[in-house]
């Protein structure tokens, strides 16, 4: 698992060696004025050792994953670490992965379950090698060429690729209707970003509100975020006028698979119910609907 010098140093200052240790899984080679310092694979990342790293230019290096060190990354750093969605065995994961690959090969939009573990090998010299690294994309091709190596009975955590909702409102000063649209974007943004806290539900283990969030206010934005940002799901909270029609479907000839929903009127009374459509739908895979 490859994370940051600054990172490491964070998470040593604030928990410690002891309660939780930062492990080298490659030998790194740093200069120093006094030749050439060696840190080991097993050696254990300590803060004393921040300096010399990044006078040496090691400015992210691999350790060696565990869940505990995962949660810690998440709660000091959620914008980069994320919670996996779930955890399947091998025949799961097989055909989820053949799954994705038929939906793959009929949109032009590409998704991939990501690994949210690491698994390892010990080589001749008993030494770790990785296997599967964390984040890893499943590619069809990628994961049969790895599931012959692991036993049948491993498990895998898993996140997918696609993360995050896109809120589509036409916002333009100059429109009669600029304050009503005003509303009901503030309306959804605000369910959303606050919706864990308000309710207890989240829509997804790896949801980030204060990230996972998307608004776009111009009609020639909407495709150019929809690809950039890569969510998982698009609200149009206002009327479906023939605007916003010829902007999702220029959506839907790149991704016949995009989950969209229509919240003509997200009343706050009706928090609850729209949060409760929007989970369902955030959750679903269309392409699973053809079979």
């Amino acid at each position: 698992m490859k994370i940051k010098t600054e990172e490491a140093l964070k998470i040593n200052e604030k928990y410690g060696s002891e309660d939780m240790p930062i492990v080298f899984l490659n030998d790194i080679y740093v200069s120093t004025n006094s030749g050439v310092l060696q840190i080991s694979q097993g050696m254990k990342f300590d803060s004393t050792q921040y300096e010399l790293l990044v006078r040496g230019n090691v400015l992210e290096f691999e350790v060696i994953f565990t869940e505990k060190l995962l949660a810690k990354l998440i709660t000091n750093f959620p914008d980069r670490y994320r919670y996996p969605v779930g955890r399947k065995n091998l025949i799961e994961i097989d055909r989820v992965v053949s799954g994705l690959e038929d939906a793959n090969r009929a949109s032009k939009r590409k998704r991939y379950m990501l690994t949210s573990t690491e698994i390892y090998k010990k080589n001749s010299r008993g030494m770790f090698e990785t296997v599967l690294k964390y984040g890893e994309r499943l590619t069809y091709t990628r994961w049969n060429e790895v599931k012959v190596k692991l036993s049948r009975d491993t498990t895998l955590d898993y996140r997918f690729e696609e993360c995050g909702v896109m809120v589509f409102v036409m916002l333009n000063p100059g429109d009669p209707l600029y304050a009503q649209r005003f509303m009901k974007n503030t309306e959804i943004i605000t369910l959303l970003v606050e919706h864990k806290r308000d309710f207890d539900i989240t829509l997804s283990p790896d949801f980030n509100p204060d990230t996972d969030v998307y608004p776009v206010n111009e009609i020639d934005k909407a495709f150019e975020v929809y690809l950039d940002k890569k969510p998982r799901l698009i609200i149009i909270a206002d009327e479906l006028s023939d605007d916003y029609k010829a902007a999702l479907a220029k959506i839907k000839v790149y991704d016949r698979y995009a989950r969209m929903i229509v919240i003509k009127n997200p009343d706050p009374a009706n928090k609850l119910e729209i949060l409760k459509l929007i989970k369902r739908v955030y959750n679903q895979d269309p392409w699973e609907q053809e079979k």
